[in-house]
């Protein structure tokens, strides 16, 4: 589907591009701002507003295009446009003379990030962050683009604003046209019915994922992602039956990622992706969601491959999380830079020889050579990155150790080098508690407390943060924001206090669970259409009757998989009806509905 909207469009957007380029101290409204991202832009020289009604409203009463620029914290290129281009005084001049500049965290507006994304994805061809969409003072979306290095980004201030200036009326027609087409398009697609059921695409959704699987190197693509809602629901269809390729690849890409660079093997931890098909190199970001969906999976992994490996790696992500994402009131937070408190990317995680020879002994040394390669030459910058090939038991067995004796000796390396890098480095946090996503570790930790009891005082004091969140008729969507959270929000941490209420047998937990998952059901499902939020200022929301998967499961996913464990018969119900309405868009693009495909797969 995605395929036939950029074929569509893409000559529209070209002759637009062609329309354009053819013919000291600061302080703004982002200064001490909660979110950090926001905050860290708060002494830029440009005139920072954000996404609100007064802003829109000031474009309007102006007739100025407004740049919607969106990032998050720990996000590279983010910071190096706010390098290049944000604290620039002649960029800051083009932008506080002709636009109003909103900037925006991507985790506090996800909606406004997805639709938005939607548009740059379908008008270019690929999307990411930072993004940067140019919109009508009625906010239909012109343009979009990511990272641009500052001159590129010059000229395209300086042209739209002529353009704009002598054809506005002409632009923002074109604009809301294009705009009103797609979004009747996308809910043409997505909402019509096929008359089947979900489950009827599970056949089609594992034909597509083994075709697009990396049958060497394991996962998807060229740049591997964790892609979570894939693999689990892969692993869903291996639990109903059998099936010799779909284990194979399952475990290779499991070995993969807790062996090679995708993972931390010194602090623990996952990092967000990784730039090259063989997991060797990442971008160094941790992200909460990755660290708290990584454990689910390689849980039911060892579960289901009686595999103890997942599930100490399963373990050791949690007790990172603890150890290093910890934030105040007994919350986490949500990510952990890229870069490292002396502006170099990798640079807490990367290590040179001779770092590693005034640190360890020369035993350690040699072991830690042998384990992890780290006697070649550089290959990044600060160093180089501690991976391995096999499991530990594995590398007991060549270098004739027991096994218990080898961990014991590689764990004592471990903790020398994250003593070490502790006390000589730093990395910026995101300090932002997300109901979202410490719902979703919430529900790690009730995968997680049947193994290991250390896990319980900490769910149990998340379980009670996330229910301060909710005051009977509203859910915030983070410590720091009482503005009532999204479908995400609702979603994930009715499904996070329900899980931990079964574990447990926390009623608290299980009412309050309850209690969201209706309410959610009620304000952002009506009539067989999901609404995302109930507060968008774009115009014209897409309503859908299925939510696709990003990185994270569907919102759709987890209010389902709350209901299901509520066991409350009206919510039952409504399991039964999405269920049973298929689309077009399942049928010809289940990759993009893997959660809930395999969600339908182990439905009773």
């Amino acid at each position: 589907m995605r395929f036939i909207l950029m074929k569509q469009f893409a000559r529209h957007f070209f002759l637009f591009v062609i329309l354009l380029f053819s013919s000291n101290t600061y302080a703004n409204d982002l200064k001490n701002n909660a979110s950090p991202y926001l905050a860290m832009h708060g002494n830029d020289p440009v005139n920072w507003m954000q996404w609100n009604k007064a802003t829109l409203a000031k474009a309007k009463k102006e007739n100025k295009i407004i740049l919607v620029s969106i990032g998050y914290f720990s996000c590279h290129w983010c910071h190096v446009m706010q390098r290049e281009s944000y604290q620039s005084k002649s960029i800051a001049a083009l932008l506080n003379k002709d636009y109003i500049a909103v900037k925006v965290d991507r985790e506090l507006n996800p909606v406004l990030d997805k639709r938005l994304i939607e548009f740059v994805q379908i008008t270019t061809g690929s999307a990411g962050w930072p993004l940067n969409v140019f919109l009508t003072p009625d906010a239909y979306p012109l343009v979009g683009a990511t990272y641009m290095p500052r001159d590129n980004f010059a000229t395209v201030l300086t042209r739209l604003q002529k353009r704009w200036k002598t054809d506005a009326q002409a632009l923002g027609d074109m604009a809301k046209n294009r705009n009103e087409t797609l979004t009747n398009m996308l809910e043409t697609q997505e909402r019509t019915s096929s008359n089947k059921s979900i489950a009827t695409a599970v056949n089609h959704l594992q034909q597509v994922m083994m075709k697009n699987a990396d049958s060497l190197q394991g996962g998807f693509g060229n740049r591997k992602f964790p892609s979570t809602p894939q693999l689990a629901s892969l692993l869903a269809l291996s639990k109903q039956k059998k099936n010799k390729n779909i284990d194979e690849f399952l475990q290779l890409t499991l070995n993969q990622m807790a062996r090679k660079g995708l993972h931390d093997d010194i602090g623990g931890g996952f990092y967000r992706y990784t730039v090259d098909p063989a997991w060797d190199i990442p971008h160094f970001e941790k992200m909460l969601y990755t660290n708290a969906l990584m454990p689910l999976l390689y849980f039911d992994a060892a579960e289901h491959y009686n595999n103890p490996e997942y599930r100490q790696v399963a373990l050791e992500t949690l007790h990172f999380v603890i150890e290093s994402m910890s934030g105040k009131g007994n919350a986490y937070i949500s990510s952990l830079s890229a870069v490292d408190n002396k502006n170099e990317e990798g640079g807490f995680y990367l290590w040179t020889r001779q770092q590693l020879a005034n640190i360890l002994n020369k035993q350690e040394l040699d072991l830690a050579y042998k384990i992890w390669g780290l006697n070649q030459t550089n290959e990044l910058p600060a160093g180089n990155l501690p991976r391995r090939d096999d499991s530990l038991a594995e590398l007991a067995k060549k270098m004739s150790k027991p096994v218990k004796i080898f961990e014991k000796d590689i764990n004592l390396i471990r903790n020398k080098l994250k003593a070490y890098r502790n006390k000589h480095r730093g990395l910026p946090r995101d300090t932002k508690l997300l109901a979202s996503q410490n719902g979703m570790l919430l529900g790690a930790f009730a995968k997680g407390v049947s193994y290991d009891q250390s896990l319980y005082n900490h769910g149990d004091r998340l379980s009670a943060f996330l229910q301060n969140l909710w005051n009977g008729k509203q859910l915030r969507k983070s410590a720091a924001d009482a503005t009532s959270g999204t479908l995400d929000d609702y979603a994930a941490v009715a499904w996070g206090l329900l899980s931990w209420g079964k574990a447990t047998g926390n009623k608290k937990a299980t009412q309050t669970g309850l209690a969201i998952a209706k309410i959610a059901w009620q304000r952002f499902y009506k009539h067989g259409i999901w609404s995302e939020t109930t507060h968008s200022l774009l115009p014209k929301g897409i309503k859908l009757s299925h939510l696709q998967d990003g990185a994270i499961p569907s919102a759709e996913f987890f209010l389902l998989s709350a209901s299901q464990l509520s066991e409350d018969a009206d919510l039952r119900r409504n399991i039964s009806a999405v269920l049973g309405n298929s689309t077009r868009s399942i049928e010809t693009d289940p990759y993009a509905y893997a959660s809930i495909i395999g969600f339908s797969i182990g439905y009773r």
